[in-house]
């Protein structure tokens, strides 16, 4: 099987400009009404960066670059787990309400639920910004 190039330079180059609509969709560069979007515009932005990025990186993955490759799947990672981290805080904050008792049962346990997953994936989000922020400012020793 001869090695053929073109099929993740397409696949790369398509994905990356799904990306690019969504995140201009999502900054009104593009009019579309509100209504389309399930959440706010600054969460379908996030998405639209991490398609934007996954696809850089599937672009990548072509290149002679082990440096762009493994700069450009951190920044997909980075963008899908804040992204993640996000929405669960955002519906727990929205959706879920804060944890306060009361009768409805089925709330408590749905909110608690948002709220216990939005912690973990924060903080998860939070030690994987230090680690890469950590790797990205290490310079290489002489």
């Amino acid at each position: 099987m001869p090695d053929d190039r073109r099929g993740p330079l397409v696949v790369g180059a398509l994905t990356v400009a799904t990306g690019a609509v969504l995140f201009l969709a999502a900054g009104d560069v593009l009019p579309v009404p509100d209504k389309t979007f399930g959440a706010p515009r600054w969460l379908a932005a996030l998405l639209g960066l991490g398609v934007f990025f996954s696809g850089s990186y599937i672009v990548s993955l072509v290149l002679p670059t082990p440096w762009t490759r493994r700069l450009l799947g951190a920044a997909a990672l980075l963008t899908f787990v804040t992204m993640g981290a996000l929405l669960l805080t955002w519906h727990a904050l929205a959706a879920g309400g804060p944890l306060v008792l009361s009768r409805d049962a089925p709330r408590i346990i749905v909110g608690a639920f948002f709220w216990i997953f939005a912690l973990l994936l924060d903080a998860i989000a939070v030690v994987a910004w230090v680690v890469a922020l950590r790797v990205l400012l290490h310079r290489p020793s002489p």
